[in-house]
């Protein structure tokens, strides 16, 4: 039963995909529309392979900057959401900021980053991080605040250290949540490199599809 539920969940997307594109297809071959408005599938699959040459290095500048942003923000995000729901003060501190740079969007604060930081690596990373970091720090300050009670007294019941609590039981019962936490920022940090891209800079997948949009290259640009 287990074996027939994934191999169903892993068909089930890819028949869904192959029907999506063959009914784009389908669709602009019967209506005549024109590429540069709407390409069809096939051009745009022909441009991933006979340009893949000239997307790579692009490719791999946003990926870079999406890494290095996520890795940076994962222990970040951690560390300030342990010390937040460990310290009252902290928490009245500083949540609301956190609040703040989770439902702002950054790409209104990439001007004035480009100002401070000009239009290098390091302003993409830099707002790669605080975007995940955020997505995280409030999914890991959910998991941390649930923990049960009746869990953190029987860790004090055997005499277990502030760290050794942290380490043997808080950190693997919130284990869930900064999953689902690490999950949306991988996704966050995505979007948001891309948008940085759009307004930052020759390199970069976000400035590629500007780039193409604007010489009406609508295959390139899909």
């Amino acid at each position: 039963m287990k074996t027939k539920s994934r191999i169903t969940s892993i068909v089930a997307p890819v028949v869904t995909f192959v029907l999506i594109f063959v009914a784009w297809e389908i669709a602009c071959r019967v209506t005549g529309v024109p590429s540069w408005f709407v390409p069809k599938p096939s051009e745009i699959f022909h441009s991933m392979v006979v340009d893949f040459q000239v997307y790579l290095p692009h490719i791999l500048v946003t990926l870079q900057c999406v890494l290095i942003g996520f890795l940076i923000a994962i222990p970040v995000g951690l560390i300030v959401s342990t010390l937040i729901t460990s310290f009252p003060l902290l928490n009245a501190a500083m949540s609301p900021y956190i609040t703040f740079l989770v439902t702002t969007p950054l790409i209104s604060l990439i001007p004035l980053l480009m100002l401070a930081m000009g239009y290098g690596m390091s302003m993409r990373i830099t707002v790669v991080v605080i975007q995940a970091f955020a997505v995280i720090n409030m999914n890991a300050c959910t998991g941390f605040n649930n923990v049960p009670t009746i869990r953190r007294e029987l860790m004090q019941s055997v005499g277990a250290s502030r760290l050794q609590t942290y380490w043997k039981m808080i950190l693997p019962s919130a284990a869930t949540d900064i999953i689902t936490g690490l999950r949306l920022a991988a996704i966050f940090a995505t979007t948001t490199c891309i948008s940085v891209e759009y307004n930052a800079g020759n390199t970069g997948l976000g400035s590629q599809i500007i780039k193409y949009s604007q010489y009406m290259k609508t295959p390139e640009s899909f």
